[in-house]
């Protein structure tokens, strides 16, 4: 099973990334984008793990949940990652004390299960497509995306299963553990 954890969601909010996304992609000759309904913020790619994996990856879910209340987070940027002609276009979250808190006590729960710490830490962002070829350049798509500000009350965290089915990815959370 290939599973991340992550941070999902409301239909409200992923709605207001879809608007976004949009206004990306009328600006693009192709792109790859990613389905309104899989939109969220990856706080942990695992990758690969067994049944008893998954179990244990619950265990560090349950273990940093059970310690930490809610926050808000504000979307508000929107970036890309070049690749050559192409480029991975995300929206990004405005630095946040508690997300970064959040991140390393689920780091210490995993490491305690077994898995490794996450080599480049945490750059939080939602993907919204993927070998986007833009008709304009980065500067100038940023000026014209009308960028407001979204806002996310994070109340819990998932641990997710990446399934393909055909050329399509599905993202099925395995658990769900509210935050304090």
């Amino acid at each position: 099973m290939r599973a991340f954890i992550a941070i999902d969601f409301s239909k409200e909010v992923k709605k207001q990334i879809a608007q976004v996304q949009k206004q990306v992609a009328i600006r693009s000759s192709k792109g790859n984008f990613t389905p309104e309904e899989n939109f969220h913020l990856t706080l942990r790619f695992i990758g690969e793990v067994d049944e008893y994996g998954m179990e244990s990856l619950a265990e560090a879910v349950e273990e940093t949940g059970e310690r930490f209340r809610g926050f808000d987070l504000n979307i508000n940027t929107l970036g890309f990652f070049p690749r050559g002609d192409k480029s991975i276009v995300w929206v990004g979250v405005e630095k946040s004390k508690s997300l970064e808190i959040l991140f390393a006590n689920l780091e210490k729960n995993l490491m305690r299960q077994g898995f490794g710490k996450e080599r480049q830490g945490l750059t939080p962002h939602i993907t919204i497509g993927r070998e986007v070829a833009l008709k304009t350049s980065y500067d100038k798509l940023k000026a014209e995306i009308d960028m407001q500000s979204i806002n996310v009350n994070v109340n819990s965290i998932t641990l997710m299963e990446s399934v393909r089915r055909g050329s399509k990815l599905i993202y099925k959370p395995v658990f769900v553990q509210k935050l304090k």
